[in-house]
């Protein structure tokens, strides 16, 4: 639409007006029947539209599910009486992430920098690594998109083709969907393991910063600087001590498992850094070898985290008798 003067307005979906009638119109929530959309390796959208009588209590929950019925993405909106709209990347939910809580020894003003003040938890930093922070874009089929607004579900089918560009089979895109998967959630583990330990090391620093000047309490920091370092030796296992600074000009550490499967992450799906990504073709016989080496490494870290967790984080509360309070993941 043009206004004949300097404006320009794109109508990208017009479905709402295609679809709209008496019925819609009376319907207290409607969603519409969405577009098919491309399997674009770079800026793919679907677009999903729906209508409400009222404005909702609370938001409006939208689920991506595949033909087995497993929920693919999680979307949550706010909402409001009339037409609202929700846009799908076309991924799957993305890993879930490392939040530092712990102050680095190399950066004890870390907590006054603008851009943590005033925050509990920081992320990992590292030019190039957001591309590679996400879920895999959806194989090409069919999905159903379901909405649920103060209680009440409506579903639509939805459609995303295969990108005409790309010779590649729907079998191989999906091989590698497979083990994008797999990475996420190896991610999603490492980074679990990190934030528990986090947590307890955060409980230990405060008591520390408590403390440290009271001689009458030497014995009892010295049992929270030992418990540290063992939460430690763990941590580091799955994150290099440079990368807990989140400060790009720390690179002197060889990667560990948790960024080493965010960089493999985008070398075979979205792309990071200076890699374009493989999302449109079959995953390489070595980025299969890389990944089953990087969970070797996960593997025994996972040991190690639940010797800690199931003894020596209980021993450690016990020989303190109640003269702190207990460390806890949560």
């Amino acid at each position: 639409m043009s206004t004949y003067g300097r404006g320009l307005y794109v109508l990208d979906d017009i479905t709402p007006l295609e679809q709209t009638d008496a019925k819609t119109s009376d319907a207290a929530m409607h969603l519409f029947t969405p577009r098919s959309a491309f399997r674009w390796s770079q800026r793919g959208r679907a677009t999903l539209n729906f209508s409400l009588k009222s404005a909702p209590h609370g938001q409006a929950h939208v689920q991506i599910l595949d033909s087995d019925g497993k929920t693919v993405r999680d979307l949550r909106t706010d909402a409001r009486a009339g037409l609202n709209r929700v846009n799908w990347d076309l991924r799957y939910d993305p890993p879930r992430l490392i939040a530092m809580r712990t102050t680095p020894p190399e950066n004890p003003h870390i907590w006054e920098e603008p851009r943590f003040r005033g925050q509990d938890t920081r992320p990992v930093t590292h030019w190039g690594l957001e591309p590679a922070q996400v879920g895999p874009i959806v194989t090409p089929g069919k999905y159903t998109a379901k909405l649920t607004v103060d209680g009440q579900s409506a579903t639509q089918p939805i459609e995303i083709l295969r990108d005409p560009r790309v010779s590649t089979s729907v079998a191989d895109i999906d091989l590698s969907v497979k083990l994008q998967l797999r990475l996420r959630d190896d991610i999603s583990a490492a980074a679990d393991m990190v934030n528990a330990i986090e947590v307890m090391r955060k409980q230990l620093e405060d008591v520390t910063k408590a403390y440290r000047t009271d001689r009458s309490k030497e014995a009892l920091v010295k049992q929270v600087a030992d418990m540290d370092k063992k939460l430690f030796d763990v941590e580091s296992r799955l994150l290099e001590p440079a990368q807990m600074t989140s400060d790009d000009k720390y690179f002197q550490q060889a990667y560990r498992v948790y960024m080493n499967l965010i960089w493999l992450n985008g070398e075979v799906g979205p792309g990071a850094g200076d890699v374009l990504g493989g999302a449109d073709f079959p995953p390489t016989d070595t980025s299969v070898n890389v990944m089953e080496t990087i969970e070797k490494d996960l593997n025994g870290a996972k040991a190690a985290y639940k010797d800690l967790i199931e003894r020596d984080v209980p021993a450690f509360n016990r020989s303190l008798g109640g003269a702190i309070t207990p460390l806890t993941s949560r």
